[in-house]
């Protein structure tokens, strides 16, 4: 049985991908919303590969995001994630797998002047994963976000700035921030090229350096209801995960 000194970090450091922000495959929040009455489904597996001096790991997380307009301008989003991991060392293997921490949000956009927005997301996570297992912190956890988005033509922009507390009952850091930017192009009427470049802080309270990140990916419409998404995400830091294959789909009715 490998040591749980290691394992835990490898495995949390892995789930952390399934936390829910803007449209899959980015990490960066934009400011859309889904309008009054409107909804929308997120289906999304991810799967990545991490190294440490003496393991590796490959996890596979996906979720289901459910977002729901309760005005033009405030969604509500509940978001439930579900992960395996498999983690090799010293010679053994172990394998965790099961539902992860649910989490509810509300975002609210609440400035708009021609092609700048900005909105406040504010939510938290609920201890539905087993902490003994890795699959959650065990306590629950809240998190706000500031965002803004710019559009130009076919160009967009987005800045997204998050303070979350992370009560844990781990060991982690309590206190985690994440900053980010992406730039999207429309290239066609159905084919959209995303990119995103942020950091976190790291989890690991003995672990000073920020986990970051670059992903390229591409969000193709095939009906105006119904997206298709893939990307790539490599971690340009230790504490991050060193590569990630996103893949989703989106509904909207």
């Amino acid at each position: 049985m490998l040591s749980g000194w290691w394992r835990f970090p490898l495995i949390l450091a892995l789930l952390s991908a399934t936390s829910c922000y803007a449209a899959h495959p980015l990490i960066t929040e934009d400011t859309g919303t889904q309008g009054q009455g409107n909804g929308q489904l997120e289906l999304t597996a991810e799967f990545g590969h991490d190294e440490a001096a003496d393991a590796k790991e490959n996890a596979a997380d996906y979720a289901a995001v459910l977002t729901w307009g309760l005005r033009d301008n405030l969604d509500l989003l509940l978001t439930i994630p579900y992960a395996r991991a498999d983690t090799t060392g010293n010679g053994a293997e172990t394998t965790v797998t099961g539902l992860g921490d649910v989490g509810i949000d509300a975002k609210w956009r609440f400035f708009e002047a021609g092609p700048l927005s900005m909105a406040l997301k504010a939510g938290g996570t609920a201890p539905t994963g087993k902490d003994r297992q890795g699959l959650g912190a065990g306590k629950a956890g809240f998190s706000v976000s500031f965002v803004t988005s710019y559009e130009s033509g076919p160009w967009a922009g987005h800045l997204h700035l998050e303070h979350r507390r992370n009560r844990n009952v781990l060991g982690e850091r309590e206190v985690i921030d994440h900053a980010s930017v992406a730039v999207t192009r429309m290239v066609t009427d159905r084919l959209k090229l995303v990119a995103d470049v942020g950091r976190f802080t790291s989890t690991d309270r003995l672990v000073n350096a920020d986990s970051r990140f670059l992903t390229l990916g591409a969000i193709y419409g095939i009906r105006e209801d119904f997206d298709l998404d893939i990307g790539w995400k490599r971690g340009l830091t230790d504490p991050e995960t060193d590569s990630t294959w996103l893949l989703g789909l989106t509904m909207r009715f």
